[in-house]
Order: structure tokens, then C-alpha cells, then sequence
């Protein structure tokens, strides 16, 4: 991929909405899914801000993407699982400024578009 290099923590640039309000809305959606949401609460975000990189990241908003997703075609958790699509909608229009989108994250950006497109 062309265009300038990105460095290992330009990601964390990225706007705090998923750590602020993303252990919340996980909780409500894991919940009303009966999901465990340890793996993606606000300990894993600590943890990524602390020791991850832009990888790491996208993994995590991957897998939030994936919960949003599971959330929507068992119809729980409405509210919630349409805020959190928004929040990581808004990362990966914003994630290419500060680092690489490969094919998949760029996948899951059109998912999130489409779920949240009113037509």
C-alpha cells in the first residue's frame, strides 16, 4: 500500500469514543446475547492502550464489529448495538488517516455503513 508511513502508536490518535463507551455498550449487548464480555471490556482496552499496537487495534474493533453483528440478527440490545456501530463506524472512517485498513477492516467498514444506512 502507497502513502506515508504510519508509525506504531499513530493509532492511538484516534478519537476515545470506543474507550470511553465501548465497556458499556459491550456489557449491555454480551448480556442480552448471554456472552461473556471479559474479552472485550475496558480491561482489553487498558491492555491495548497500554502495550498494543495499530494490529492489535483492528483486531479489537474487528471483534466488537463481529458482537455489533451477532447483536443485530438476534434483535437484542437495539440501542446499544446501533450506538457502538456508529462509534466503530466513525473509527474506520477516521482509522486512514493514522494507519493501514486492509481488505477485511475495510469489509467490515462497508457492514457497518450499510447497517447504519437509514434507505
Amino acid at each position: 500500500m502507497t502513502g506515508r508511513s504510519h508509525g506504531r502508536h499513530d493509532w492511538l490518535g484516534l478519537t476515545p469514543e470506543v474507550e470511553r463507551f465501548g465497556p458499556i455498550l459491550v456489557d449491555r449487548i454480551a448480556g442480552a446475547l448471554g456472552e461473556a464480555p471479559d474479552a472485550l471490556g475496558e480491561a482489553r482496552i487498558r491492555e491495548l492502550i497500554r502495550t498494543g499496537d495499530a494490529a492489535a487495534w483492528l483486531a479489537y474493533l474487528a471483534a466488537l464489529t463481529a458482537l455489533v453483528e451477532r447483536g443485530r440478527e438476534a434483535g437484542v440490545a437495539a440501542p446499544e448495538h446501533v450506538i457502538l456501530a456508529e462509534i466503530l463506524r466513525d473509527q474506520y472512517r477516521l482509522a486512514p488517516g493514522v494507519l493501514r485498513l486492509g481488505p477485511d477492516d475495510e469489509a467490515r467498514s462497508r457492514r457497518l455503513e450499510e447497517m447504519l444506512d437509514p434507505s
